[in-house]
């Protein structure tokens, strides 16, 4: 029996801004390029979904966006972004610096503070190591020092900042030089943790990166004390699979994706909310219809025997798709 999926939120997506970036674990990899299609016509969409979950007292239900590959908006886009964030009952004050272009001196100076203009209060990075070793994992030259140079600049003008370290088996030598240099930038350090990578989009690329149970349990305490949050739960394939296997036979809940885009912008306006999403909910159905329940998935394909760790049952699940895809030619399930 193929494994039944129930939607428990919908995302709209919009590839805005261009990215940068050519992040080797990037979990984006249909494209970089920005999207012709005008924001507000993505943001008057996403705000329709907010009215019909109201109207129709989903309250079981999550509605997120994501405006991206890059942070790189322009004001306007900022605002509008603000916007939908407060519908969801937040607010947008906090900047990720990844896929931006390089600006330097005044040109840098006065980006940054036209963003605290607009209500921008803090900046958030993600570092893959230290110099270098970060530069070759996204794909540009300098940027460490770029982002680094950014979180000062920011420092300096009371921003605080959020901290996302990725653990690789080559970053681990230098991580500790890497927290000498962060902790050496002035400013309030309000979020600083440790990430592995999912196993998702070109990150599925670099298995071989990936720490075991062993390296985990013996990272020093500076190291170990940032495993914190959502995802701190690092657990080896063969520590997740009882765990997963406790609820094998359950739904897989989902927040469905949808993106939106020049090419399909006149038909969802107008179609109803509701018929939107009950055709996502199909489509992520049909594409589970030919893989198999989790537990022969776990039967074929899991690895009892595996210490390599995950942040997340859904990553061992992935690579077991991976593994049945290459094995049997049928595709992936949508996720």
């Amino acid at each position: 029996m193929p494994r039944e999926i129930v939607g428990k939120g919908l995302r709209l997506s919009l590839r805005h801004a261009p990215c940068a970036h050519i992040c080797r674990y990037c979990l984006i990899t249909e494209t970089r390029k920005g999207s012709s299609l005008p924001f507000a016509r993505f943001e008057q969409l996403v705000h329709r979904f907010h009215d019909w979950k109201a109207a129709e007292r989903r309250d079981d239900l999550d509605i997120g966006v994501f405006v991206g590959p890059s942070f790189d908006y322009d004001l306007e886009i900022l605002k509008g972004v603000a916007r939908l964030r407060a519908r969801r009952g937040g607010k947008f004050q906090i900047l990720n610096l990844g896929g931006l272009r390089i600006r330097q001196g005044d040109a840098l100076a006065t980006w940054l503070e036209e963003r605290r203009a607009a209500g921008i209060i803090g900046l958030h990075t993600s570092l893959a190591g230290y110099g270098e070793v970060h530069d070759r994992w996204n794909g540009r030259r300098g940027d460490f020092d770029y982002q680094t140079a950014i979180l000062r600049l920011g420092g300096e003008r009371g921003m605080v900042r959020h901290e996302r370290l990725f653990v690789t088996q080559n970053a681990l030598p230098h991580f500790e030089r890497l927290l000498d240099v962060l902790d050496g930038i002035p400013g309030e350090v309000r979020n600083r943790y440790a990430t592995l990578f999912f196993y998702a989009g070109l990150a599925t690329r670099y298995e071989a990166e990936r720490i075991t149970e062993e390296i985990r349990d013996a990272l020093p305490e500076r190291i170990a004390a940032l495993r914190h949050g959502k995802f701190q739960d690092w657990r080896s394939e063969r520590e997740w699979i009882p765990i997963m296997m406790q609820t094998a036979d359950k739904p897989r809940k989902l927040v469905l994706k949808l993106d939106v885009n020049e090419s399909n912008i006149d038909r969802l306006e107008k179609s109803s909310c509701e018929a939107i999403f009950a055709e996502r909910e199909r489509a992520y159905r049909e594409s589970y219809r030919a893989i198999p329940s989790l537990a022969e998935l776990c039967t074929r394909y899991g690895d009892p025997t595996s210490r390599k760790v995950y942040m997340m049952s859904r990553d061992v699940e992935g690579r077991w798709l991976d593994l049945h895809a290459r094995e049997t030619g049928v595709k992936a399930p949508l996720d």
